[in-house]
């Protein structure tokens, strides 16, 4: 794709991407931000462009995939604060030394795809992409076992502390 039709693409759309990614996002700002972000890939990767059948669709998708990405991101944020703010309003019920030997027990007691997931991405801080690779599996396959997996997790951890 040349810059020339790249420009009267990006002119054609900007506001209809601006108005899906504000729909996903609800903040205008971080809507702006995440549709010069997507135009900046797509800027990048303009030659794949040329093989999209609806660049229109296309555009859209990205925009949609990079929000959902912003808000994944913003409830990470969000949890990791309010677990700090939890932690330091409670005194600590558990050694931190238990509750790690208690994640890796659990860890282990995980199907062996949600623990390899876990661990390459969490632990190792690999992203979903690089897990994908090295488990030769969908990027999506990934994020399942992941979610899963925590949400194991999360359940075996929320039980024990309802239990003390």
């Amino acid at each position: 794709m040349t810059n020339s039709k790249f420009e009267k693409l990006i002119i054609q759309l900007k506001d209809k991407l601006f108005r899906f990614a504000f729909s996903i996002l609800k903040d205008s700002n971080d809507a702006q931000d995440a549709v010069q972000e997507v135009v900046l890939k797509l800027w990048k990767n303009k030659r794949l462009l040329d093989d999209a059948k609806n660049l229109e669709s296309y555009c859209l998708n990205a925009v949609k995939n990079h929000c959902f990405d912003v808000l994944r991101k913003q409830k990470h944020h969000q949890n990791y604060l309010l677990a700090n703010v939890h932690e330091a309003q409670e005194e600590t019920r558990f050694d931190a030394i238990d509750l790690v030997d208690k994640l890796k027990q659990e860890l282990h007691q995980l199907p062996d795809q949600q623990r390899m997931a876990i661990e390459l991405k969490d632990f190792q801080g690999l992203e979903y992409e690089e897990v994908s690779e090295i488990m030769e599996q969908s990027t999506n396959t990934i994020r399942v076992h992941v979610s899963r997996g925590r949400k194991k997790l999360f359940e075996i951890f929320k039980e024990e502390l309802a239990n003390v």
